[in-house]
């Protein structure tokens, strides 16, 4: 069925006439080059079908065009409109709509209104247009007919003010009459099977089925008696479903009689019913069977929630089937031939009763025409063998090669009750549009859908356990994929040479095996990729060329093996972590990514093949080989042009052709072998190699310096663990010290050799290990910058250890205040953005100040916050941090207010980040609770995270990201500061495809935490009931305002189900920089009360800015949306407690 339908209109030239008569509809004279052109189909979400896109060949709709006067609307009339019910009939076979005549724009300035309504019909009144819902909703589709229950759906759209020169014309369709679904379950006493062995019957009662319909507005008046007779919902399964004219039933009327095995029960309600137009009414009704009683029955649920797609229409091109009972296995080409059909020409089959493997191989050998197959409502039976042309097959399963390479087949319909998709089952056909496999499916065997070019989306049943090779390999379908939790084993080349999926690849946490180019080649997939804790070894090319994957990559504790170009050519970012236990990294594994960072590499590890890490420019640090380690590959850190140092262990015999080629910035290498390794001339080919020391042991100094290659360094010296804890100390204009510690030989003497004359070190000399105080001099602002060098010599050793110290001129130090606005209404309420990770350079060189601004200017450019600017008072603190960027688990940076990645996201220090936070001058300890803290972070990797504490104080900790839009910095500062921080709202996204009552991840808060932070006034953006009336939103769905916008949606805080948001998308859900209307009133509604001043809502509506424009149409999925390039840092926000800790108070 149609939910939300959208016609899409072209410009373009056409120079056919318009040609009018009697008989057809009038259109007004226009512009010939002009034409309103509706060519696109409507798209639905089924759940059995291949291709079914509710609408069939020959379908129409009525479209009305009505002219503006001197840019006022025109007013829709029965005729005399631009173009007066003109039929657009849907060209199945090239996927467009065709007007049974050209319509055409008056002129080249005049703008129109388009309406349009579903069915088509001859309405004789546009004021009142008579329509009736069906008394028998449950008959099928078929011989040109519209089906009872498909009938009765009317659907109606408007675009309002469309100018000629528009490129794309949307008319967006919406169900105007109400739905009514009744779920009846099985609850206890039956044995089993004996529940669905009842017969079941359901009447929906007391509902007047006429109505009348303005096409001018779309509303909907019931008209007539309410006759004796009740409506006969479509039966599906347990579920009856129901269109109903909107209207209300009297308070203890019967809404619905229900009847199984006999006995009666009719459901009413004790006050008035109101059936909503363009809503589904559910209810749930339990069965439970009784001794002593018989039945008993019990109502266990009741919501109102927005229409859901409900797969009843033509079952594609139904009108066109021809269809074909077989109540007997084998007898299809026998039942067809007394149909009086020629199996042969027929294109467009429908199949009920009873086949088997002899009738599908019937269909893909003999039916030579046969495009679309309809087998909805088919049992497949078992066939047992008995000659050389068929071997065995089981029941509910789709054959082994069933319709392999028959290119004629565009469109199947699964059966609904299939377990398994056999062996090249649809491989090398013509499949098109969306795949959905029907739940159930526990199996989809090796090559079934390989080389399809299906076109549209894949969705997978939560009943699958197996891919097997190259299940979809080659497949052309585009879009996320959410591949199911229940999945434990996928195998090679399953999802190979799929570059159409986009977004985040989630594997299933219970995976257990990955199989060789698993997903090689599938180029759109973006973001983060985490291996599940099962999988013990990644084959060989399992994610090679993953090109769009540029987030992190992180490996569970148990993994052993990596084989070779595992990895290989994606963008992976951030600090590479691998497993303890790892065994082998294979040929290639992780060459050609973005890893960052310091690399650790697993002291155990005995095995690093050849081009391991190659082509990686971003690995920094100084990379320690492990003891095992005998021979260096070729080509193992080739290209990886910003390694600082390496470590070679004492077993090393060989190192290989281009192991360190092109490693420019590499000043540090330490060779522990007693004897020279043999060295390839290439080996460090493109390192300067007079430019430092290289280290060896201290009796195998003179054998290194005749060695071959070795010798092309200019300096060998005992390697000692002779060094200091800080290489570059940073400063600004204020005196600033810093205790850094000496390490030294145990007993061994050092002393300061050289040092500039404004800069202390305190002891000057010491034996061992000693902690040194190294202090910069105060200089006066202007003085510029300056920068020198303290150098710790070895006593009696050429031995040497540098700290390089900079002292940066700014007109601003640590702890410095700027005020970059004073609220000019109500009390005002308090901003404060502080940066962590900046180091005395970037503060310097304006990226501290840069960022700052840049984040205000973003919390400030989304509504409500744009309009209400005012009334708030927002400072920047500037905090000084040691080391520029975020460290991480390898990469261990000081920071000022503590931030660093850890497991569970940024963790900055609390009680340091307030304690600033109060340098600004309105801000106390006693008011921190209506502070916001915004923590800029230093860092171009995704991942924002906001801790919140009960008295409302909050840390929104936002890295400057430069993923694509919407997960950019932009997105993080609106997102976490204005959303979670400022807002107290909820995430609206959806990693997983269950109810959030019942799912058992243990990586998203659920139904407890939810309701913690309801308890504390948060998350008015979400609800776990889908009942209109009590949602938070209520007020808004049905105020004129909003209602066309607002609605419930099910989806949010992490989970598909259980949970209801206001809008399709909004901030919380894909950070677009648009608030829902529910999440901008909570937001105003807290800022008033921060400013004291009073909320009232129809001064909220006064205000309030709608434009959902920048909202888009994606949310964040399982696979999180297209486009996703974020790395999976970004974090639900932590609640830290009832208040925050603090160094000290103001």
């Amino acid at each position: 069925m149609k939910r939300h339908l959208i016609f899409t209109g072209l410009l373009g030239l056409s120079l056919t006439g318009c040609v009018k008569d009697l008989d057809t509809p009038t259109v007004g004279e226009g512009d010939t080059t002009l034409p309103i052109q509706l060519y696109n189909e409507i798209s639905q979400i089924p759940t059995t079908r291949v291709n079914d896109e509710g609408f069939c060949n020959g379908d129409g709709v009525g479209v009305y065009v009505v002219n503006y006067e001197n840019g006022t609307a025109g007013t829709l009339r029965l005729e005399g409109n631009q173009a007066d019910n003109v039929r657009y009939v849907y060209d199945e076979p090239n996927g467009k709509w065709t007007p049974d005549e050209a319509v055409y724009f008056r002129d080249k300035h005049t703008h129109v209104d388009l309406i349009g309504y579903y069915p088509y019909s001859t309405p004789t009144s546009v004021e009142a247009y008579p329509f009736e819902v069906a008394k028998d909703q449950s008959t099928d589709a078929a011989n040109g007919l519209l089906g009872g229950y498909e009938a009765s759906d009317f659907l109606w759209g408007k675009t309002v003010d469309v100018a000629p020169t528009t490129q794309r014309i949307n008319i967006k369709f919406q169900h105007r009459m109400a739905g009514a679904l009744v779920s009846l379950s099985e609850g206890t006493g039956f044995a089993e099977g004996e529940f669905a062995q009842l017969e079941k019957a359901v009447l929906v009662t007391n509902t007047i089925r006429k109505a009348t319909i303005d096409l001018a507005t779309g509303e909907i008046t019931p008209s007539g008696d309410v006759p004796t007779t009740g409506i006969v919902p479509y039966k599906k399964g347990g579920e009856f479903r129901a269109v109903v004219v909107p209207q209300t039933v009297a308070a203890s009327t019967p809404l619905f009689s229900i009847t199984v095995d006999g006995t009666p029960y009719v459901f009413r309600k004790t006050e008035p019913f109101a059936y909503t137009g363009g809503k589904l009414h559910k209810f749930t009704i339990e069965i439970s069977k009784k001794s002593e009683s018989g039945l008993e029955f019990k109502l266990l649920g009741e919501s109102i929630t927005a229409w859901e797609t409900d797969n009843i229409s033509h079952d594609a091109t139904a009108r066109e089937y021809i269809i074909i009972d077989c109540p007997e296995a084998g007898t299809l080409k026998e039942c067809i031939a007394a149909a009086g059909k020629d199996y042969t020409k027929v294109k467009n089959l429908k199949v009920t009763g009873t086949i088997d493997a002899r009738d599908f191989y019937m269909m893909r050998d003999e039916m030579t025409a046969l495009q679309s197959i309809n087998l909805k409502e088919v049992e497949i039976a078992a066939y047992r063998g008995i000659d050389s042309n068929y071997v065995s097959f089981n029941a509910n399963e789709i054959p082994d090669n069933v319709f392999a390479n028959k290119s004629t087949l565009i469109r199947f319909v699964f059966p609904e009750n299939i377990t398994k998709i056999g062996g090249s089952a649809f491989s090398q056909t013509n499949l098109s549009g969306s795949l959905v496999i029907p739940n159930g499916v526990t199996e989809i065997g090796t090559w079934a859908f390989s080389n399809c070019p299906f076109g549209g989306t894949l969705t997978l049943p939560r009943s699958l356990k197996i891919i097997r090779d190259n299940a979809f390999s080659g497949i052309d379908c585009i879009g996320p994929l959410d591949i199911p939790n229940t999945v434990t084993h996928i195998y090679a080349s399953a999802f190979g040479g799929c570059s159409g999926f986009t977004g985040q690849l989630k594997l299933p946490d219970g995976l257990h095996f990955l199989g060789p180019c698993a997903f090689e080649g599938c180029s759109g997939f973006t973001g983060s990729l985490t291996i599940p804790s099962q999988i013990k070894r990644i084959e060989t090319s399992c994610f090679n060329n993953c090109s769009g994957l540029n987030g992190t990559l992180s490996l569970p504790k148990g993994l052993t093996e990596i084989e070779n170009y595992a990895f290989a050519r994606c963008s992976f970012r951030g600090t590479l972590n691998l497993p303890e236990n790892l065994l082998i990294i294979g040929l290639g594994a992780f060459g050609y990514n973005q890893f960052s960072g310091e690399l650790k590499l697993p002291q155990s590890l005995p095995v690093i093949k050849d081009r391991a890490f190659e082509d990686n420019p971003r690995l920094t640090g100084i990379v320690e080989f492990p003891e095992e380690i005998v021979s260096i590959a070729p080509g193992v850190f080739l290209n990886c042009s910003q390694l600082q140092g390496v470590v070679i262990p004492k077993n090393v015999e060989a190192i290989r052709e281009g192991a360190f080629e092109n490693c420019f910035q590499l000043n540090s290498i330490t060779c522990k072998a007693q004897n020279p390794p043999q060295l390839s001339a290439t080996a460090f080919a493109g390192v300067a190699k007079d430019n430092f020391t290289v280290e060896v042991p201290e009796e195998a100094v003179a054998s290194y310096s005749t060695a071959p290659e070795w010798k092309e360094f200019r300096r060998f010296a005992a390697h000692r663990d002779f060094s200091i804890s800080r290489n570059l100390f940073r400063a600004l204009n204020a005196s600033h010290s810093k205790t850094l510690v000496m390490r030294a030989p145990s007993g061994e003497a050092w002393s300061v050799e050289s040092k500039p004359d404004w800069v202390t070190v305190e002891p000057m000399n010491g034996v061992g290990k000693v902690e040194v105080t190294v202090t910069v001099a105060e200089q006066p602002k202007g003085a510029g910058n300056r920068t020198g060098e303290v150098v710790f010599l070895l006593d009696g050793k050429d031995y040497r250890s540098r700290t390089t110290i900079e002292q940066y001129d700014y007109q601003y130090g640590d702890g410095d205040v700027l005020t970059a606005q004073r609220a000019t209404k109500g009390a005002g309420v308090d901003l404060v953005f502080m940066g962590d990770c900046f180091d005395a350079k970037d503060i310097a060189e304006g990226k501290y100040l840069d960022a700052m601004n840049e984040a205000i200017g973003y919390f400030f450019a989304v509504e409500p916050y744009k309009t209400y600017r005012d009334y708030f008072n927002v400072y920047t603190i500037f905090g000084l941090s040691p080391d520029s960027g975020v460290g991480d688990v390898n990469t261990i940076r000081e920071a000022k207010f503590g931030s660093a990645y850890a497991l569970g996201g940024i963790t900055p220090d609390e009680s340091v980040c307030f304690e600033y936070a109060c340098k600004a001058p309105t801000v106390t300890q006693d008011k921190i609770g209506r502070t916001l803290v915004t923590l800029i972070e230093n860092t171009e990797d995704y991942g924002g995270i906001t801790y919140m504490w009960g008295d409302g104080s909050a840390i929104a900790c936002c890295p400057m990201s430069r993923d694509v839009y919407p997960y950019d910095f932009r997105g993080l500062v609106q997102h976490e500061a204005g959303g979670h921080g400022f807002g107290k709202l909820g995430d609206e996204y959806i990693y997983h495809n269950a109810f959030i009552q019942t799912c058992p991840c243990l990586c998203c808060p659920h139904v407890k935490e939810f309701n913690d932070n309801k308890s504390r006034g948060w998350f008015e953006n979400l609800s776990l009931t889908g009942n209109m009336y009590d949602v938070p939103w209520s007020h808004f769905i049905f105020d004129p305002q909003y209602s066309n916008l607002v609605d419930i949606y099910e989806g949010g805080y992490m989970h598909m189900r259980g949970v209801f948001r206001s809008e399709p998308n909004s901030c919380m859900n894909n950070n677009v920089p648009y608030f829902s209307a529910i999440s901008r009133e909570a937001i105003v509604k807290r800022m008033k009360e921060y400013a004291g001043e009073s909320y009232s809502f129809e001064e909220f509506k006064a205000h309030d800015v709608l434009d959902a424009s920048t909202a888009g149409a994606e949310t964040r999925s399982m696979s999180s949306a297209l486009e996703f390039a974020a790395s999976n840092k970004q974090q639900n926000p932590v609640y830290m407690g009832d208040k925050p800790k603090f160094n000290k108070s103001k």
